[in-house]
């Protein structure tokens, strides 16, 4: 099978880093700023327009955490407890391996080299690494992308409507049609072996 994957918040964590991250660095920029209770991602916003609104960032300051705390949080992240032994343990199987990211240089020079860095000091097994999916659908369609996991449900939705089996994971327990929410990397595993 080809399965593809997402990095942030699928293979890593950095929910909670980052917006710890966000709340120090408005601190810096206004120190009268009172810190915000984390607010989980919605999934259907663009990330930069979702801190902004919470935040109060305005476009330069926007660019510089996305440029400067975003990536240092993304380049330190820590692999999701037993996803690198799950994707392992697939790719043994004869699975394919995608790895399948939005992360653009809109915020990030070298997206490629970064991601690229991160899974291999990882030891994160996959066949082909591609940056700036943007239309993840669209993406999954030209490399036959049989089923793809993701935490984003905006991603999820679409993936799944263009006839991608979807797997996202997340603690939600809102249902959508053909997206199937796991919640950790374990279970992923025990669903895609009954798939088979």
């Amino acid at each position: 099978m080809n399965i593809g994957i997402d990095i942030d918040n699928t293979l890593t964590d950095i929910e909670k880093e980052l917006f710890d991250a966000a709340n120090s660095y408005t601190k810096k920029l206004r120190p009268s700023f009172k810190y915000v209770e984390q607010q989980k991602y919605d999934g259907f916003t663009n990330m930069a327009g979702f801190y902004s609104s919470i935040f109060g960032w305005n476009d330069d300051e926007i660019e510089h955490f996305f440029r400067n705390q975003r990536l240092e949080v993304v380049d330190n992240a820590k692999p999701r407890e037993n996803a690198k032994e799950v994707i392992q343990k697939l790719k043994e199987e004869g699975n394919n391996i995608y790895i399948i990211t939005a992360r653009t240089t809109r915020f990030d020079d070298i997206p490629y080299e970064r991601a690229k860095n991160w899974l291999d000091k990882n030891g994160i097994a996959y066949d082909k690494l591609m940056v700036e999916a943007t239309d993840k659908a669209k993406v999954c369609f030209d490399l036959n992308i049989e089923l793809f996991i993701d935490d984003q449900l905006n991603n999820c939705i679409s993936l799944a409507s263009n006839g991608i089996h979807t797997i996202r994971l997340t603690d939600s327990i809102e249902i959508y049609d053909n997206v199937v929410n796991i919640k950790n990397w374990n279970d992923i595993y025990e669903y895609i072996s009954k798939l088979k």
